[in-house]
């Protein structure tokens, strides 16, 4: 049996896609073990059939004891690599960037393994610029990515893993509510409040399917701005738009109430948690969702066809999510609003152009298939590249 030895961590976005290339591979009966930081816990399933093992590393931040404690733990965290895979023996190594990936990587150079990394991002990642030299191939989720000349030959693009819960979303089509009128609304009775952490059931309480339902994700941070802003730019909507739209938020576990308080104040229809166990349902739901532009995300609401407002993080490494974001534009797939220019004003300009023309959301959605189609196997590019 071929062993393979994935490397990831940090964020989800580095985790989803290793745990989705972890389960095709098993299904082709590989043995997988994915080792990272103690945050690939965060994602563990019952069904796994691969391994998991944690192995220390940490940001290096600020300030002499930051430094001091982080190199203490990356040089543990090498010594506990080193004799993984020494062993597990794996064939070969993927890593799919970030932080956590640097132990692992620094032991498979100096045991001499045959590495795969896998950029997520339209910017090859600091950990992966260091690594590139020492892979086989490095395997691309964006057609263009910036890169340097020396590396060229060994860039493939193969698309970014995605989940077979929203690979199933890409068979569905994009179809919008029937609009119904306010007074319909007030006759339903429906008060509009849930803190869906509360509640079992939600659907005892409303039937959303004639809402236009809008989710609001924030990455792993939760997007401050998103919960401070949103909530003003849904209220100064027109009153035929506000009382028309279902609102699913993920947000930050300290801004959670906060949040919930505002929405309650405003009266309006709000689904809202730090993290929804049925993601995949409130993706299918959705007719616009607006997001940072984190890679694995906005790759999984491409392939779901779900037309984005993007808002890149301002300070994102390497500019990565402005690049990111800009790609998703240039293919018609997303909209695409800056920061600086996330403000009440500019999104309710932008909501209501979109709720007031369905023709635009149906075109975006149409444009997010034909760009999607890259990516649907992105699993079976890898496991090619792996098999070489």
């Amino acid at each position: 049996m071929t062993k393979i030895l994935i490397a990831t961590g940090g964020t989800g976005g580095h985790i989803i896609p290793a745990r989705s290339l972890a389960s095709k591979l098993c299904e082709k009966n590989f043995k997988v073990i994915i080792a990272g930081d103690n945050n690939i816990c965060k994602y563990n399933k019952f069904h796994d059939k691969f391994i998991i093992k944690t192995i220390n590393c940490s940001q290096i931040r600020p300030g002499l004891k930051n430094k001091i404690f982080a190199a203490i733990k990356i040089a543990i965290g090498i010594i506990k690599s080193l004799f993984l895979i020494l062993k597990f023996r794996p064939k070969k190594i993927i890593a799919f960037g970030g932080y956590a990936t640097f132990p692992i990587l620094i032991a498979a150079v100096i045991l001499r393994k045959r590495i795969i990394i896998h950029e997520q991002n339209a910017v090859l990642g600091r950990v992966n610029k260091i690594f590139a030299k020492y892979a086989q191939k490095v395997a691309l989720s964006f057609e263009q990515v910036d890169i340097d000349d020396q590396l060229k030959s060994k860039t493939i693009f193969t698309g970014i893993p995605i989940r077979d819960e929203i690979l199933q979303l890409n068979k569905k089509q994009y179809q919008l509510p029937q609009k119904i009128t306010g007074k319909e609304r007030k006759n339903m009775g429906y008060s509009g409040l849930i803190l869906a952490s509360e509640y079992d059931n939600f659907d005892e309480y409303f039937d959303k399917d004639e809402h236009f339902k809008i989710l609001v994700i924030g990455g792993s941070g939760g997007a401050e701005i998103f919960s401070k802003i949103l909530p003003n730019a849904f209220f100064n909507l027109s009153e035929e738009f506000k009382n028309n739209i279902h609102i699913f938020q993920q947000c930050r576990k300290d801004l959670l109430q906060e949040t919930f308080d505002i929405y309650e104040k405003y009266n309006l229809n709000i689904e809202i948690d730090s993290f929804f166990n049925d993601m995949e349902s409130k993706i299918a739901e959705s007719h616009l969702i607006i997001t940072r532009a984190g890679s694995s995300s906005i790759h999984e609401f491409l392939v779901a066809k779900k037309p984005m407002i993007i808002v890149p993080l301002a300070n994102s490494a390497d500019n990565h999510q402005q690049k990111n974001a800009e790609i998703f534009v240039k293919n018609k797939s997303a909209i695409i609003l800056e920061e600086q220019n996330f403000d009440v004003r500019n999104i309710c300009k932008v909501i209501t152009q979109l709720m007031s023309k369905d023709k635009k959301l149906i075109n975006i959605s149409k444009d997010c298939e034909n760009y999607a189609n890259k990516h649907l196997d992105a699993c079976s590019n890898l496991i090619k590249i792996i098999n070489e």
